[in-house]
């Protein structure tokens, strides 16, 4: 696919920027805003419309019938298309062939004004007058630092856009005639909305996975919901599923008057995962099912075990807030790193074991015995000493026959906490 750029400068850039920006989302999602216009990539559009000519006169046309201020140019290369546009700068509804780069003036280029007019004494005063000095000769008089110049006049295409759009969020909201009670009864306006903001993400280049929505209510408040999901989509029927499964988990305490929903952007998932990536479920799926799981049990009963740097007898708890990830970046999935997973015995196995010279020797319990190879310890079973007293001691030990264990002593009753796998 060819490069290709298009530029768009106009004298009132700053009042029409918004303007601006409408015009060249209709052709791009990568745009660039620059102090006195847009520029932005059209690579592609030649399938669609035609040669650059072409690009540019439809450009134009949308200008004209939108009314807003600028001057067109389109070129393979940024500053080509930057100093095209900015040649006609003053003039309005103009574009520039490319034919005419060779003839602008040497002033539209980074160059001091101590050179220009050393140049303009000699008969050098345009692009093509340029051009004909060797590029040897003008980097060793002017430095390196000209052929950053000569890379212009070239056309070498050493300049690259940088999108900078500084919004980060879009939003919607909508007025309703008559207060309702069932969220159930607004899908179909919140299916319109999403349609909308997801419409602009779409035009941006970029995706979602941040949504917040807030309700204005008929007691004169407000009732805001946070959704996030751990994967970028633009899907609308997940996303409806979604809300409306959060909003009956926790349902508005009045009826509802007004909506107002703002997406976030985020980088888009990328849709190519390989050609030998593992089949697998959608994450769109299992975020709905953990959402439905909770309207089922309840949300405090559902989320992801964590770990706790502590000695306990079950050294974990339930993160209610965690999501599953979800997220696939195309990369073939890598082998996940060894872990050590834990049995617990319900109830502990009662043991009995000899302890010689201070050692564990021998451990003997109803479904096996043997020697002790190794063991590491003596551990305090409890982290919080200001809880309850220091009551149970812990080893874990490797028996001869096979199989690592977690050993406790109460008082004077050894038993088998659990078994390492």
């Amino acid at each position: 696919m060819s490069k290709l750029y298009a530029c768009i400068i106009s004298g009132r850039a700053k009042a029409d920027k918004d303007e601006l920006l409408f015009a060249a989302h209709q052709f791009s999602a990568r745009i660039e805003v620059l102090d006195d216009g847009v520029l932005f990539d059209i690579g592609g559009l030649e399938r669609l419309i035609g040669k650059p000519d072409q690009i540019a006169g439809k450009i134009l046309t949308h200008l004209k019938t939108h009314q807003i201020s600028g001057n067109v140019a389109v070129a393979a290369t940024v500053d080509t298309a930057i100093l095209l546009a900015r040649q006609n700068k003053g003039l309005n509804h103009t574009v520039a062939s490319p034919d005419e780069f060779h003839q602008l003036p040497l002033r539209n280029l980074r160059i001091e004004k101590d050179s220009i007019g050393i140049f303009n004494e000699l008969g050098i005063n345009n692009i093509e007058d340029l051009r004909q000095i060797p590029a040897d000769d003008l980097i060793n008089r002017y430095g390196q630092d000209f052929k950053k110049v000569i890379d212009v006049i070239e056309q070498n295409g050493k300049s690259f856009l940088t999108p900078n759009i500084k919004e980060s969020n879009v939003a919607w909201s909508y007025e309703l005639d008559m207060a309702v009670e069932d969220f159930e009864q607004l899908i179909f306006v919140l299916n319109h909305g999403l349609e909308n903001l997801f419409g602009q993400i779409a035009n941006y280049g970029l995706s979602t996975e941040h949504l917040n929505i807030s309700f204005g209510l008929s007691n004169k408040t407000k009732r805001d919901y946070e959704i996030k999901t751990s994967f970028p989509t633009l899907e609308r029927p997940f996303w409806l599923k979604l809300v409306n499964l959060r909003v009956s988990l926790d349902p508005p305490e009045a009826a509802i008057v007004s909506l107002n929903v703002t997406a976030h952007f985020t980088r888009p998932r990328p849709n190519q995962r390989g050609l030998y990536a593992v089949s697998r479920p959608e994450p769109e799926s299992l975020l709905l099912t953990v959402n439905k799981i909770k309207k089922l049990v309840g949300e405090e009963n559902v989320g992801l075990p964590v770990l706790l740097n502590q000695r306990l007898a079950k050294p974990f708890t339930l993160d209610v807030d965690a999501i599953p990830e979800g997220r696939d970046d195309g990369a073939a999935p890598s082998s996940p790193p060894g872990i050590i997973a834990f049995t617990w015995y319900h109830p502990p196995v009662r043991a009995e074991v000899l302890v010689r010279d201070g050692r564990l020797v021998f451990i003997k319990t109803r479904y096996f015995s043997g020697h002790v190879v190794e063991y590491s310890g003596v551990w305090k079973a409890n982290s919080k000493w200001w809880d309850r007293s220091w009551k149970t001691q812990e080893w874990d030990v490797e028996v001869e026959t096979g199989g690592v264990y977690r050993l406790c002593k109460a008082d004077k009753e050894w038993f088998l906490a659990g078994e390492y796998d």
